[in-house]
């Protein structure tokens, strides 16, 4: 045995891949990491198939294995249920789902239990590793297929295979001679003893897949996990050279069932995953599953338990198979016994520590074989040295005192030996466990193994695995086995001590459980569960499912009386061997894999399967932030029935309009990208199910999705959203498209209840891959729901500092953001920002062409100079067809001088107003009126002063074109047109028609406006204060900067109005709130200041007083609105524009004008249109307006 070595004992690549890059199908399936599961993942990669494997667990590496009682505990899982040993599951809780990952399983039972384990590698990783042939007389027993039975000799060929594959070797005779081997020798038949062939390396080597391999330092924690890197687990042979071969390997996949596809073309593999502590999930978990495809093979090697409980919960859900399913079951008659505190030292206890003078040496290094009867084969049985587990040796010393204690106190016939034996316990519990003559240096550790009676049954109660069996202790040849290794053990003056359960209740404990899909002794499934290669029935005949194999313990048909790892893997090689035969493929055994370490990549690269690209991507620069959790969105959707991409047996599910539950099932881990200067955001890579039946019966898998947390939107202004982009596939085939979004905006303002239902509720629809919508609903999370993912946070990496203060980093910057909106008004204020364009370059050159082509400036009758900007419309080379249209005039509200942008062709938009008449063929003119042109003459103008430039604008557009222009007229744009109108200036006859937006003639204030402007006394004082100018963009000033602060409160009639824009602010002090904020994009409300400048006051005083008394006014404050000036409206057609949510002006402003004029002239020229959900300015600058607005001034 070598001494410590500093080189890592793991030094070999990483098998298993992340979930996230599973393929929804493959050639093979492989479930489980065993040894059969093992040899069927590399042969079938060596012959050439794209070979996938799910293991339970997680991968364990050398090194990392507990070897503390605290971690051995917090590893281990007892499940099941038995009558005597209830109060052990109590004790020892088997974690729920999620405690199927742990390594150590026990599983309780009645008669019987099990000790299994779970890792990449299974019972491989915690075995003593011995690789004994079972005997000829076994494979001749009628328990077995007759293709065996009668020629057992041809398994010779695969035990050859597995051998050359692990390398088992003898304890050599060069190194130190083993106290606990020279016990077994002395005390039974030195004549039998012989030295077991061992898979684990004594001296520094590599083995035979090209990993490196360390020399055995002899610890003894074979059965806990051998953390020297000596040991040729599966995972460091066949698993590492089935990954060289291409094949992909999936940790905490817990296989529920399996089914044949409809087709007939493959296997349909249902798991649930335990990533991202997805089993906290409890109701979902076993419900909203995983599933993937096995186009040739599936190959079942979860182990005698696990691969049993499949294949009986596979014939629950529907497929036909042999009713001896988890029956004839054996525990290969193992029993463990110990000889308690001898009269020498054994150094029977595994140790941590890899310098220790005085090893224990491997679990196992010899063993002696015995026959109860020499005519009977079934009476032979084997006895192997063993070592007590470190950590448990607190356990095992108080159970073997208590169980010898009795049997102690009839010493009194030799005081001195009692003496000298209750000194050695009290030594072990005083000076610990290795102490030099204790009790438990003293005791030995035996495992026997026998044949039994084949009658364990595997059942499925409630879901969970139950093990009934017959205790071996019942059996005569049993007792007789015992009596013997009793007198054996007496000999050298210990006590006979048994395991915790044979020592309460006469139960053993098997390490080696076999069968539950025994090979059937005639070929039907009359008599077995498989044929001779592992492949199953399909009820009680000869057939067979093609290429459903169980390829493990499970197959075995009874009890070996050895340790059963060699026959396991002689069997596997075996099946995989026929079936490459009979399927007609070649599996290539003869190339070797080079040196393979941790740095090491795939030799061959499975080439990725063929999806159409994603709609979206996940940032690659984005660096992962260590954490990952899972949450569960549930809720209703609606689908359209009439879809036309659904296929038949989908759309049987669609029939009716009600709404579908639907589930998402998501796991995402966070991704941290720095953004604009220094300002990280998150953003999320996730995986899972969505599941909802009126899309597949199954639920549908995640092939890529996205989350980002927080982004601003921006199609919505000051709102934050947490978007989900998820592709969707069926296991149909169909693929779908998933967008989710989370709303935080101003809604939530001091409102608990308001913010948990915006970071709780998912606004969904799902798409088809050609883009059809097929279905709108909402989900969320419940508070139960919510507890369970805040416990689902955990580190993907190693947990230190870093990764702690990176986690709190991304929870205050989310709280944060959060708190942002709850405290609106107290939030810091955003200032004027860059001008930023909403168009994509395709989009910018339309916008070019339908962009300005000349301005002309305008003379008024006064002599005032005006600008007036016109756009020409498509011409057909654009692929439009040209409408001879009229022209249209356009007349903006107020909106100051030096505004940068024209309120109808503002460059925010995908589409504004401009852009829509321009693309339908018509010329547009945009006029700026004279409060918006120079600072001298704004600042004495009023609205009535601005009619004559709509003359003079109406002159030089009659003069240039041949039809009469349309105007579209806004806020107190419509009202100047409305003044010329009445007084005459502009004559009816030169206009085709009217859009007046808001207001036109009666002016009827909302209800903030109707408080603030029944007097101009607050222009009055705001120009005591500051002077006659009210600027959108404040300055420095101290009253400016307290203005900016009041406003922060200025009312509003909906939360979601509450924003941080000190130009909105303004805006709505000076005019009113312009826009519902539901209707701006992003980058138009951060933009406010760029079309509204500043205002002078005089104009302000002149819209107050018309205001006050409800319609049109004079310079000198004359009503206009009287019966002959309103007689010049007949016959001009007009249409009336109001939003609903108007906060300027209310629409019983434009009902008032629609009222009078239809009671005057009839009905046939003036309509009226209510914009639900709009305010004053969005019917011309929102987001959506050209679909919801302007198509209603082209009728």
């Amino acid at each position: 045995m070598a001494r410590q070595n500093h080189t890592r004992p793991d030094n070999y690549p990483k098998l298993s891949g992340s979930f996230e890059s599973m393929k929804c199908e493959y050639d093979v399936i492989v479930i489980g990491s065993g040894y059969g599961a093992g040899i069927a993942a590399s042969r079938m990669a060596r012959a050439g198939k794209s070979v996938a494997v799910l293991e339970l667990s997680w991968e364990r590496r050398p090194g990392h294995y507990p070897h503390s009682l605290r971690k051995c505990l917090s590893d281990m899982s007892v499940s099941g249920d038995s009558t005597r040993h209830r109060r052990l599951s109590k004790w020892f809780p088997s974690g729920g789902p999620s405690g199927a990952t742990r390594l150590y399983q026990l599983l309780l039972g009645d008669g019987q239990h099990a000790f299994t384990a779970h890792g990449l590698g299974g019972g491989s990783l915690i075995n003593a590793g011995v690789f004994l042939k079972a005997g000829g007389e076994i494979f001749q027993m009628i328990a077995w297929s007759p293709e065996i039975r009668n020629d057992p000799l041809a398994m010779q060929l695969y035990y050859s295979r597995a051998s050359t594959m692990l390398q088992p070797t003898v304890y050599p005779e060069a190194s130190k001679r083993l106290k606990k081997s020279d016990n077994l020798r002395e005390i039974f038949s030195s004549d039998s003893f012989s030295k077991v062939p061992l898979t684990i390396s004594f001296r520094n080597s590599r083995n035979s897949t090209g990993v490196e391999t360390r020399a055995n330092t002899g610890t003894g924690q074979e059965c806990t996990g051998l953390n020297d890197g000596s040991k040729n687990s599966i995972a460091t042979t066949y698993l590492t050279d089935a990954w060289n071969w291409g094949t992909k390997i999936f940790c905490g996949c817990e296989v529920l069932y399996v089914e044949q596809s409809r087709d007939k073309s493959g296997y349909l593999i249902h798991f649930a995953w335990h990533g991202g502590r997805r089993a906290q999930f409890r109701d979902e978990f076993k419900s909203q599953t995983f599933w993937v495809k096995a186009r040739e093979f599936c190959f079942i090697g979860a182990g005698t338990i696990g691969s049993t409980e499949i294949l009986l919960r596979s014939r629950k859900n529907g497929m036909k198979m042999s009713s001896l399913v988890g029956r004839n079951m054996s525990g290969n008659g193992d029993f463990l016994f110990f000889g308690y505190n001898g009269l020498a030292n054994v150094n029977g206890i595994s140790r941590e520590r890899l310098d220790a003078k005085d090893p224990p040496g491997p679990v196992i290094t010899a063993m002696v074989e015995n026959r109860v009867d020499q005519h009977d084969p079934l009476s032979r049985y084997i006895v192997q040295d063993g070592c007590i587990p470190g950590p448990l040796t607190p356990f095992i010393q108080i159970m073997l005192i208590l169980q010898t204690f009795t049997s102690d106190m009839i010493l009194f016939r030799n005081p001195l030996l009692q003496v000298q034996k209750t000194i050695a316990a009290i030594k072990s519990l005083v000076f610990g466990v290795y102490a030099k003559n204790g009790a438990i240096q003293r005791t030995a550790t035996y495992l026997l193994m026998c044949h039994d009676s084949n009658e364990t049954v595997l059942k499925l109660d409630c879901d969970r695995p139950v093990l009934r069996g017959t205790p071996e202790s019942r059996i005569e040849h049993f007792n007789k086995m015992t009596l013997k290794l009793n007198e054996g053990i007496s000999r050298f003056g210990a006590k006979m001590g048994y395991s915790y359960f044979f020592g309460q209740s006469k139960e053993e404990v098997s390490v080696h459980p076999l069968g539950g899909a025994n090979m059937s002794r005639d070929g039907t499934g009359r008599e077995g569960v498989t044929n001779s290669l592992g492949e199953v029935f399909t009820g009680h005949g000869s057939k067979v499912y093609p290429g459903l194999v169980c390829c493990d313990a499970s197959v075995i048909p009874t009890s070996l009386g050895v340790n059963p790892l060699a026959t396991i893997s002689a069997l596997a090689e075996r099946s995989v061997a026929s079936l490459a035969e009979k399927y007609d493929f070649s599996i290539d055994l003869e190339t070797r894999n080079g040196n393979l370490d941790a740095s090491s990549r795939p030799m061959k690269v499975l080439i990725d399967q063929k999806l159409p690209p994603a709609s979206f991507s996940v940032e690659k620069d984005a660096s992962t932030l260590g954490w990952q959790f899972t949450e569960v969105f549930r809720g209703d959707i609606y689908i359209d029935s009439n879809s036309s991409d659904l296929t038949a047996s989908e759309s049987l599910h669609t029939q009716s309009r009600s709404p579908q539950t639907i589930v998402a099932y998501l796991t995402t881990e966070i991704y941290r990208k720095i953004g604009g200067i220094s300002m990280p955001w998150y953003e999320g890579r996730c995986t899972g199910v969505v599941s909802c039946s009126a899309l597949s019966r199954y639920p549908l898998r995640i092939t890529m999705g996205k989350v980002e947390f927080l982004t601003q939107q921006k199609e919505a202004a000051e709102a934050k959203i947490i978007s989900y982009n998820l592709q969707l596939i069926s296991v149909e085939g169909t693929q779908y498209h998933f967008r989710g979004q989370k709303t935080i905006d101003s809604s939530i303002f001091l409102s608990v209840r308001r913010t948990w239902q915006a970071t709780t509720t998912v606004s969904i629809t799902i798409s088809a891959a050609n883009g059809l919508k097929i279905g709108r609903g909402v989900m969320k999370i419940s508070w139960t729901r919510f507890q369970r993912q805040m416990k689902t946070f955990s580190c993907t990496t190693n947990l230190n500092m870093g990764t702690f203060l990176a986690l709190l980093a991304f929870l205050l910057s989310f709280a944060y953001q959060v708190l942002i909106f709850f405290f609106r008004p107290f939030a810091p204020a955003q200032t004027a920002r860059p001008s930023k364009t909403l168009v994509s370059s395709n989009e910018s050159d339309q916008n070019m062409k339908a962009g300005r082509s000349r301005n002309y400036t305008l003379e008024t009758r006064d002599g005032v100079k005006v600008q007036l900007e016109r756009y020409d419309g498509m011409s057909p080379g654009l692929g439009r067809s040209k409408i001879e249209g009229p022209p249209v005039l356009f007349l903006p509200g107020v909106t100051g001088v030096g505004a940068k942008h024209n309120l109808f062709a503002l460059p925010y938009l995908r589409c504004n107003m401009v852009k829509y008449f321009t693309e339908r063929g018509y010329r547009c003119y945009a006029l700026t009126p004279r409060w918006g042109c120079e600072e001298s003459v704004a600042k004495r103008s009023t609205v009535y002063d601005c009619r004559l430039d709509v003359v003079a604008a109406l002159d030089f557009i009659n003069a240039l074109e041949s039809q009469k222009p349309y105007v579209v007229a806004h806020c107190q744009g419509s009202v100047c047109l409305g003044m010329g109108l009445l007084d005459g200036t502009i004559r009816s006859d030169r206009i085709l028609g009217i859009s007046a937006n808001s207001v036109f003639i009666h002016q009827t204030f909302a209800y903030w406006n109707s408080l603030k402007g029944r007097t101009t006394a607050l222009i009055n004082i705001y120009e005591m204060l500051s002077g006659n100018f009210f600027p959108m963009v404040g300055d420095n000033k101290l009253f400016q900067r307290v203005l900016d602060a009041l406003l922060r409160f200025y009312p509003v009639s909906r939360r979601r109005d509450l924003c941080a824009s000190t130009a909105c602010h303004r805006t709505s002090f000076g005019f009113g709130l312009l826009c519902n904020h539901e209707n701006l994009n992003a980058h138009t409300h951060d933009n406010i200041h760029h079309f509204f400048a500043g205002t002078h006051t005089n104009l302000l005083k002149h819209v107050v007083r018309m205001g006050a008394r409800g319609w049109c006014l004079s310079n000198d404050l004359q009503p206009l609105l009287t019966p002959p000036n309103l007689q010049r409206l007949k016959s001009l057609p007009i249409l009336f524009i109001s939003g609903t949510d108007n906060e300027v002006f209310d629409p019983e402003s434009t009902l008032r004008d629609y009222e009078m004029l239809r009671r005057q002239f009839g009905e046939q020229y003036y309509r009226r249109f209510l914009v639900e959900g709009y305010g004053h300015l969005d019917p011309i600058v929102g987001k959506d307006a050209a679909s919801d607005v302007y198509s209603w001034e082209t009728r």
